[in-house]
């Protein structure tokens, strides 16, 4: 059995051909950065290749401008946040004045259209009683000439039995005529 060396899995993965000159410079190429990043790594873990004075003072320099630079528009975005928070509020309070001045204009409508009502409605309400007056009046004269005229009916039965029946019908009809047109009067007095 042939057994693959690492070098030659590796080739295969890549697709290279084995023997290729340009695969290994390739490689050896790479190897070569590898080993340059590894070796200034451990210069820098190991402190060896340390900044200058003039160069930390400046990145301390730049890092202290930034800063101050943050500072100041987190203290603008502050600003600017109170400023949006008071105009919310604002906004608020002027949809809630309007909202109450319209509750208030409809408010005062509804009283004056409840005023309206009520002066209309004294005047009906006294028409009405007199119109209930009149006619207890107007009944109370009915049933009294009813009455009387019932009394005079009794009292003069002996009579109408002599006179003829076309007679009798004539006084009743009398009679009610009288009353009828006695409320009609009544009636027409209480509109007029």
């Amino acid at each position: 059995m042939n057994s693959k060396t690492a070098k030659d899995i590796i080739i295969g993965k890549w697709g290279l051909k084995p023997g290729s000159s340009r695969s290994e410079s390739d490689l050896e190429k790479y190897k070569q950065e590898n080993a340059a990043l590894r070796k200034s790594m451990e210069e820098v873990v190991k402190g060896k290749n340390k900044m200058t004075d003039p160069e930390r003072n400046g990145l301390l320099e730049k890092i202290l401008s930034l800063e101050k630079e943050k500072e100041k528009h987190n203290h603008l975005i502050g600003e600017k946040d109170k400023e949006i928070q008071n105009l919310k509020e604002k906004l608020r309070s002027k949809n809630k004045n309007s909202e109450v001045s319209l509750l208030q204009t409809e408010l005062e409508e509804k009283k004056k259209e409840a005023e309206r009502r009520e002066r209309l409605l004294c005047p009906l309400s006294e028409v009405m009683n007199q119109l209930k007056c009149n006619s207890s009046t107007v009944t109370a004269k009915c049933y009294e000439i009813e009455n009387r005229a019932s009394t005079s009916q009794v009292s003069q039965l002996p009579v109408l039995y002599m006179v003829s029946d076309t007679v009798n019908t004539v006084n009743v009809t009398e009679d009610r005529t009288a009353i009828i047109s006695c409320f009609s009067f009544k009636v027409a007095n209480s509109y007029g």
